[in-house]
């Protein structure tokens, strides 16, 4: 019963107005595991609601399970059967899909997404990414991003969009179009209301990045 609360309180937020949003005491910019279904790990411990997320964790799901975390400026929706690094080397700071399906929205600066196929520098963005395997999909939601091939570096393509223009489909040195699939605009609004804004396609408003 508490996880389907969860769940309905999540998409109520992602309908109301931003002023609304932003009306809720104590309740933006709180970092850590902001809702959680089913089953959670931090760095292969048992989660729960309220924990903190910090760079250098890595966060993983189970079967029909999912969180919902903020670190810094940055939101987070890992669906199930997943396992993210926020890696932590040096002065460094990436974010590794190892498996699974990761929504991401980004506030402004420059950051690094790997997985298995491809590395993608991104700058004030809203992203998300599949690793199956060998492949993995990626829709650039809104923003700019490099996108590299780590099997062929020569096929780098950079690119902007304001709203899931160009997904792609990245294998070995193969790179082809894919259409958009298993998010919604609903869920990027989500994400970006727990920081206070909101994506560039529900606003006439210009968008940086």
């Amino acid at each position: 019963m508490a996880s389907i609360r969860r769940r309905t309180f999540m998409l109520l937020l992602a309908a109301l107005p931003l002023s609304r949003v932003w009306a809720m005491s104590g309740f933006l910019y709180r970092p850590g595991l902001r809702a959680i279904q089913g089953s959670v790990k931090i760095n292969g411990s048992p989660a729960t609601e309220g924990m903190p997320v910090s760079w250098g964790d890595t966060v993983e799901t189970g079967v029909k399970s999912s969180a919902v975390f903020v670190l810094g400026k940055d939101a987070f929706l890992l669906r199930e059967n997943s396992r993210v690094q926020l890696g932590l080397e040096a002065a460094s700071r990436f974010i590794r899909l190892q498996t699974g399906k990761l929504l991401s929205v980004f506030g402004p600066g420059e950051k690094t997404l790997e997985t298995q196929a491809v590395t993608l520098g991104i700058r004030g963005t809203g992203c998300y990414l599949e690793a199956e395997g060998a492949g993995t999909y990626v829709c650039l939601c809104y923003g700019h991003a490099i996108l590299t091939p780590k099997a062929a570096p020569e096929q780098m393509i950079e690119y902007k969009t304001m709203h899931h223009d160009k997904p792609y489909w990245v294998e070995g040195a193969q790179v082809r179009p894919g259409g958009v699939r298993n998010h919604t605009d609903a869920e990027l609004t989500m994400l970006e209301a727990l920081l206070g804004r909101k994506p560039p396609f529900s606003s006439s408003d210009q968008y940086r990045y």
